[in-house]
């Protein structure tokens, strides 16, 4: 009997030996970029989040949102600067000081002399105008 066994068990693994056939092995992307399952999409971006040792810039360092006041107070000097350039071609002197800047023109003989001040820095800058009427 236990002969049969023997027999019966090594007839059985030569079964299975038949089934256990090697087949061609096929490659399967992962990113589903490149054809890969879509479902594999939110692990990927969780690997590469975590990989990831770029931070971002506190929001109080990248810029300064501006107030009411400071839009209004922008737009007044918008307005002013407007005028006084208006003024210029008419050929009227005038002057416009800011916290930024100084722009004074004068009118010497038909020609205006616009010089314009940064405060912050002191640097100046000059504009001729030749051809205007009093």
């Amino acid at each position: 009997m236990l002969k049969r066994h023997k027999v019966l068990l090594g007839l059985a693994g030569i079964m299975l030996a038949n089934v256990c056939i090697a087949g061609q092995l096929v490659y399967t992307p992962v990113n589903p970029n490149f054809g890969g399952n879509p479902l594999n999409g939110s692990t990927l971006l969780s690997e590469a989040q975590a990989q990831n040792g770029y931070s971002a810039p506190n929001s109080d360092d990248s810029y300064d949102q501006t107030s009411a006041l400071s839009a209004f107070t922008s737009s007044i000097q918008s307005q002013l600067l407007g005028s006084l350039m208006g003024n210029v071609s008419q050929g009227k002197p005038g002057k416009l000081v800011t916290e930024d800047f100084i722009v004074n023109v004068t009118n010497t003989d038909g020609q205006l002399v616009m010089n314009i001040t940064d405060r912050k820095t002191n640097q100046t800058s000059q504009i001729e105008i030749s051809g205007m009427s009093n």
